[in-house]
C-alpha cells in the first residue's frame, strides 16, 4: 500500500513537473495534430526539459524515501545500481517521444502502449535479477576469499562484517562455543563495523522485530555457532535467492572457522614445544639448551661452569612420591635461581638430577666461592609438607671459554662423577686443566670388588648343590653396579670384558676358600660376559683355577647372552678344563630357544620373570616347556626366587631340578654361608611330589678333563 501510494503520487507530480515544462516552451498539442517543421528544435528542447525534470524529480523522491527508510547516507543510494537507473530513464524517454510521436499520426498506438510497457519492465526486472544475483555471489565469493584467513578474531570479524552487506542487515552476529564469544557488526554512515566483541550474556540488545538465525557447523565436529542477522524492519524477510547465499556463507563460514581454529590449536602446540624444546617442564627453569644458547650469545671473558647433582634425589622420590618430590625439587630450584641473579650467571636443569650453574666476567676465587655457597644452600634443610629433607649435593666445576661451554658441561660433569667415586665431593670439585674422559671399564676395574653368595639347593632332597657368585662394584660411596648383562652392555672392548670378567673370577675364587671347608663338594656358579670368551680368558682361566687348587669340575660360568660363532672353539677349550657352562636368564628377549644349539650347556636358568610366577597358568606352560626343552638336552634347569614351599613343590611337580631364593637362604657373605651351611637342614619334599619323568633324549657327552 506505501509503495503503491508513493508511487501514484510520485506519477502525479512528475507528470505535472513534464507538463509545466513542455508548456513553459509553448508547446501544447493537440491529438492527430502533425507539429511544423519551425517548431521541431523548440518542441525537442521541451520534451527532453520534460524528461530530465521527471528524471530529476523521481531521484530526489526516491533517493529521501531510501535514505530515511534504512538509514543509509544519501551518496550510498544515489550511487546503487545508478547505471541501470541512468538506463532505465533513458529507455523511459526514448519511449515516451516514440509513443507521443506516433498517438499525433495515429491515436490507436496508444493501444500499444502497456504492452510495451509491460516487456519493458519484465526485461528490466529480468536484468536486475541477474545482475543482482551475480553482484550477491561476487560478493559472496569475495567474501569466503576474506574468510581463507588463519587467525580466528580476523575470520570472526570479516564474517560479521561481510554479513551486513552481503544481506543488508541492520546489525549480524556470529556466535561460536555456545556463547563463549559473540562478534557483532553494525552498518555505521554506510561500512559496516565491529561494534562488540566478548561474550554474548555480555552483549547489549538491539530493538528489532525481524531476526533471521542459521546454525553455523551444525553437523561438523569442529566449531559450532550461529549466524544471526537483524534486518531492517518488521515486514523485511530474506529472499529465496538471499536464503541460498545464507546457507552457502554459513558453509563456507564453518569450514574457516574449523581452519582457523586447527591453525590456532597448532600454533598453541608450536609455542608449547618451543617452549618444551628450551624450558624444562617440572621446574620452569632453562634446559640444557637454552643454557648453551644464553652463555654462547652473552658471555665474555673466562667462563665457569658447576654442574651440581643431587645424589640421594632418587630415593627420597621413591619414598615420598611423584608430588612431594616435585615440590622439593622445585624449592631445590628457586634457591639456586636465588643464589644466580646476576647479569654475569645462568642457570639451568640439564638432567633428571642435575643443575648447572654458568659464571662469566668474575675472578676465578670469586667463581669458586658462589659454587660452594650455591652447593650449601641446596644442602640446607627443606621442608615439605610435614617432612624436613636435606638433600647431598656436591658439584663438580671447570672453566674455559665461553665458545667451548657444551664441552666445558661435559668435562664438569666428568669432574663431579671423578670426585664422587674418589670420594673428594666434600662440596665442590674445581679442575681448571683439561678433563679426560675415562672409559667404564676403566673405571670398574679401579674399584672395590665386593662378593656376595647364594646357595643353589636341590629341590626334591633340599641338599645344596651349587653356590652363585654374585659379584658388585662399589662404584662411589653411594654406588654399587652388580656384575651382570646390565653393566657388560655398555662395554664394546673385548679385552676390557675379558680383564673384568678375570677380575670376578679371581676375587669369586678367592672368596669360596672362605666356605669350601663347609662344602667341599659344591660348585661355585661365576657370571661372565659372553664377549669375554676369548682364548686369553680360556688360559687364564685354567692358570687361576691352578693358583687356587680348584678343580675345573668344581667351576660353572653362568652367561646371560649366548656366545657367537666366533667363540664356538673357546666354549669348547673351556669345556676340555671341565668347567661347565650354566645358560642365565632363559626365556629373556635375547635368550631364546636358539640359545640352546649355541654351546654345550649343562645347566639351564629361566628368568626370574616366570619362576617368581610359577602359579600363574602361562608362567607354568613357558616354564614346562623349557624343562621338555632342557630335559631333551640333559640339562638341568634352575629356578630362582623361591620364597614358599608352595612354589617349591609346584616348580619341582613342573621338572625344575634346581632352586634358589629366600626360602633356603639369601644372598650372604661368604662367611655367613660358610656357618649357614654348617646349620643348614636339608628338608626333602615327600614321596609324591616328584619331577615329572619327561622324556630325555641321549647324547654323547664329551669327555672331560680337569
Amino acid at each position: 500500500m506505501y509503495k503503491a501510494v508513493h508511487n501514484t503520487s510520485m506519477d502525479i507530480i512528475a507528470a505535472a513537473l513534464a507538463a509545466s515544462a513542455m508548456y513553459a516552451f509553448g508547446i501544447r498539442p493537440a491529438v492527430g495534430e502533425a507539429a511544423p517543421d519551425p517548431m521541431l528544435p523548440r518542441y525537442l528542447a521541451g520534451f527532453l526539459l520534460a524528461a530530465i525534470a521527471v528524471l530529476l524529480f523521481e531521484e530526489l523522491v526516491t533517493t529521501a524515501a531510501v535514505t530515511l527508510a534504512t538509514g543509509r547516507p544519501v551518496m550510498v543510494v544515489l550511487r546503487y545500481l545508478w547505471r541501470t537507473r541512468l538506463a532505465v530513464a533513458v529507455a523511459e524517454t526514448i519511449t515516451a517521444g516514440l509513443f507521443t510521436e506516433a498517438t499525433r499520426l495515429d491515436r490507436r498506438t496508444l493501444i500499444a502502449l502497456p504492452a510495451v510497457m509491460f516487456v519493458l519492465h519484465l526485461v528490466l526486472t529480468y536484468r536486475l535479477r541477474v545482475g543482482e544475483e551475480r553482484r550477491t555471489w561476487e560478493r559472496l565469493a569475495a567474501l569466503s576469499d576474506a574468510l581463507s584467513a588463519r587467525d580466528l578474531d580476523v575470520v570472526l570479524r570479516t564474517a560479521a562484517a561481510g554479513a551486513v552487506d552481503l544481506f543488508g542487515a541492520r546489525s549480524a552476529d556470529i556466535e561460536i562455543a555456545d556463547g563463549q564469544r559473540l562478534v557483532r557488526a553494525s552498518q555505521q554512515a554506510g561500512v559496516a563495523r565491529v561494534v562488540y566483541d566478548g561474550l554474548a550474556t555480555n552483549a547489549p540488545s538491539i530493538a528489532t522485530t525481524r531476526t533471521v538465525r542459521h546454525e553455523v557447523g551444525g553437523d561438523a565436529t569442529g566449531l559450532h555457532g550461529a549466524v544471526r542477522l537483524y534486518l531492517r524492519g518488521p515486514r523485511d524477510e530474506l529472499s529465496a535467492r538471499e536464503q541460498v547465499a545464507l546457507r552457502a556463507f554459513a558453509a563456507t563460514l564453518s569450514t574457516s572457522l574449523d581452519i582457523a581454529h586447527a591453525y590456532g590449536l597448532l600454533a598453541v602446540d608450536a609455542h608449547r614445544h618451543e617452549v618444551a624444546a628450551t624450558t624444562d617442564e617440572d621446574t620452569s627453569m632453562p634446559n640444557r639448551a637454552a643454557l648453551l644458547s644464553r652463555v654462547t650469545e652473552v658471555a665474555v671473558g673466562p667462563c665457569y661452569v658447576v654442574v651440581i647433582r643431587l645424589e640421594n634425589f632418587h630415593f627420597l622420590a621413591d619414598v615420598l612420591g611423584r608430588d612431594r618430590a616435585l615440590a622439593l625439587l622445585n624449592r631445590l630450584a628457586a634457591r639456586l635461581c636465588h643464589v644466580s641473579q646476576a647479569a654475569t650467571s645462568a642457570v639451568a636443569r640439564v638432567g633428571d638430577v642435575t643443575f648447572a650453574l654458568v659464571m662469566w666476567g668474575v675472578e676465578a676465587d670469586t667463581a669458586y666461592q658462589s659454587a660452594c655457597w650455591a652447593v650449601a644452600t641446596l644442602r640446607r634443610e627443606v621442608k615439605v609438607d610435614q617432612s624436613r629433607l636435606t638433600v647431598r649435593a656436591s658439584a663438580g666445576m671447570t672453566a674455559g671459554a665461553p665458545e667451548d661451554a657444551a664441552d666445558l658441561l661435559d668435562a664438569a660433569e666428568r669432574v663431579l662423577s671423578r670426585a664422587i667415586r674418589r670420594g673428594q665431593d666434600r662440596l665442590v670439585a674445581f679442575q681448571t686443566g683439561p678433563v679426560r674422559e675415562s672409559s667404564l671399564a676403566h673405571e670398574l676395574s679401579r674399584a672395590r670388588l665386593s662378593i656376595s653368595v647364594e646357595p643353589v639347593v636341590n629341590l626334591i632332597s633340599g641338599r645344596i648343590t651349587l653356590v652363585q657368585s654374585t659379584p658388585r662394584w662399589l662404584h662411589s660411596r653411594h654406588d654399587v653396579l652388580a656384575a651382570d648383562e646390565y653393566v657388560y652392555q655398555l662395554i664394546d672392548d673385548p679385552d676390557s670384558l675379558e680383564r673384568l670378567a678375570r677380575q670376578v673370577l679371581t676375587r669369586s675364587l678367592a672368596a669360596a676358600a672362605t666356605w669350601r671347608d663347609a662344602l667341599p663338594e659344591v660348585a661355585l656358579v661365576v657370571p661372565v660376559p659372553a664377549g669375554a670368551l676369548t682364548s686369553t680368558f680360556a688360559e687364564a682361566m685354567r692358570d687361576v683355577l691352578r693358583e687356587h687348587s680348584v678343580a675345573g669340575t668344581s667351576l660353572v660360568l653362568a652367561i646371560s647372552q649366548p656366545p657367537g660363532p666366533k667363540t664356538r672353539k673357546v666354549v669348547e677349550q673351556i669345556a676340555q678344563y671341565g668347567v661347565r657352562l650354566l645358560l642365565d636368564n632363559y626365556g629373556y628377549s635375547r635368550v631364546g630357544i636358539d640359545s640352546l644349539d649355541a654351546a654345550a650347556w649343562s645347566l639351564l636358568r629361566l628368568n626370574p620373570t616366570y619362576a617368581l610366577e610359577a602359579g600363574w597358568n602361562p608362567a607354568r606352560s613357558v616354564v614346562h616347556a623349557a624343562v621338555d626343552l632342557a630335559s631333551d638336552l640333559d640339562l638341568s634347569v634352575i629356578a630362582a626366587g623361591i620364597t614358599s614351599e608352595d612354589e617349591r613343590r609346584e616348580l619341582s611337580t613342573i621338572g625344575c631340578a634346581l632352586g634358589s631364593g629366600p626360602l633356603f637362604g639369601s644372598e650372604m657373605f661368604p662367611s655367613q654361608l660358610r656357618s649357614h651351611a654348617r646349620l643348614w637342614q636339608p628338608t626333602a619334599l615327600d614321596a609324591g611330589a616328584r619331577a615329572l619323568p619327561l622324556h630325555r633324549a641321549s647324547r654323547p657327552v664329551a669327555p672331560r678333563r680337569a
